[in-house]
């Protein structure tokens, strides 16, 4: 199953109580089965912090909906072809589900 999760540009997750965490209790991370939630609660946050710079990220869930694999910024950039840019606008995401 797939579910989406919300990153900031420094890598730190959104969390449930709507507070940056690090991600390492899965429990604590906000999740949302459809990425126009996801997307609805990313514009709420950059309502309120107009410098946030976030994204939708997709990812598999575990049996309990939890995400089962959260990458790091640095091994999703080595795992990128060369001539790719290593980050990608912030509002990439939200650009292509308008």
């Amino acid at each position: 199953m797939k579910i989406f999760i919300i990153k900031s540009h420094d890598g730190r997750l959104l969390g449930k109580d709507l507070a940056w965490v690090d991600g390492a209790n899965a429990n604590l991370i906000f999740t949302a089965q459809h990425r126009d939630v996801a997307l609805n609660q990313l514009i709420e946050l950059n309502a309120k912090d107009i410098h946030l710079r976030a994204e939708i990220t997709e990812c598999e869930a575990d049996k309990k909906g939890r995400p089962a694999l959260v990458l790091d910024a640095p091994a999703l950039s080595s795992d990128m072809p060369s001539d790719m840019p290593s980050e990608a606008p912030a509002n990439a995401d939200q650009v292509s589900a308008a």
